[in-house]
């Protein structure tokens, strides 16, 4: 519950340093010295009272807009924040597939007739794919972002990339004790064969939303206007 509560303020804290929500706190603070002053006035300067009545409820309305778009800034920023930690993750698994790609056809790559050279290719496509899985799942604890991607992707995308961590652990072990000397192309398609479906899917998943996204942040920015 503590740590629940921390994260909390600290999305509380990055959310405030968005310039609407100083106007909302200044308009908020002259609100409620003007109301002071109008009760202090009340009995000795009616006519004084009543011009800080007036004042209060012109701030209290402009209290009321600022917060509204404070609001839906925050909405906007949080929005655009995804779309844009999704498209430098689809580039991710982008690179990813390129290596996958390269190492499914290694027959056909001239630098993979040394042994060595295909098996620290092997290990760097491994390492890659679980970057992917480690970025989404260390995501949690970057203060910078107004969102949880670990728990953004288990709730979006059926996606839980500390559950698939684990299983690409089973397949580092492999990897490790590996004889690269007679793989055939058919055994490393077998290899990555979840990985590779695993973000594959995950990667069309994310243009969906990507989409959708996009939609939200342009209603978001007519509402605005």
């Amino acid at each position: 519950m503590k740590c629940r509560l921390k994260k909390v303020w600290k999305r509380i804290k990055l959310y405030f340093t968005l310039p609407h929500f100083w106007v909302v706190g200044i308009i908020l603070i002259l609100s409620v010295a003007v109301f002071v002053l109008s009760l202090l006035c009340k009995d000795n300067n009616t006519f004084m009272s009543s011009v800080f009545a007036n004042i209060f409820a012109g701030l209290i309305t402009g209290l009321v807009i600022s917060l509204i778009s404070a609001i839906k800034t925050m909405s906007l920023y949080r929005t655009e924040c995804i779309i844009n930690w999704l498209n430098h993750l689809h580039e991710d698994i982008l690179e990813f597939r390129k290596m996958h790609h390269k190492l499914i056809s290694f027959k056909n790559e001239e630098e993979f007739k040394n042994a060595d050279a295909l098996y620290h290719y092997i290990y760097d496509t491994l390492c890659y794919g679980e970057s992917i899985n480690v970025t989404i799942s260390q995501g949690r604890f970057k203060e910078s972002l107004p969102f949880n991607p670990y728990e953004y992707f288990k709730k979006e995308f059926k996606y839980d990339a500390v559950s698939h961590s684990k299983e690409n652990g089973e397949l580092r072990e492999r990897i490790m004790v590996l004889d690269v000397r007679n793989i055939s192309n058919k055994e490393l398609v077998k290899m990555f064969e979840n990985m590779d479906r695993q973000l594959f899917t995950l990667n069309g998943e994310m243009l969906k939303h990507i989409i959708t996204l996009e939609v939200k942040k342009k209603a978001i920015n007519i509402s605005v206007m």
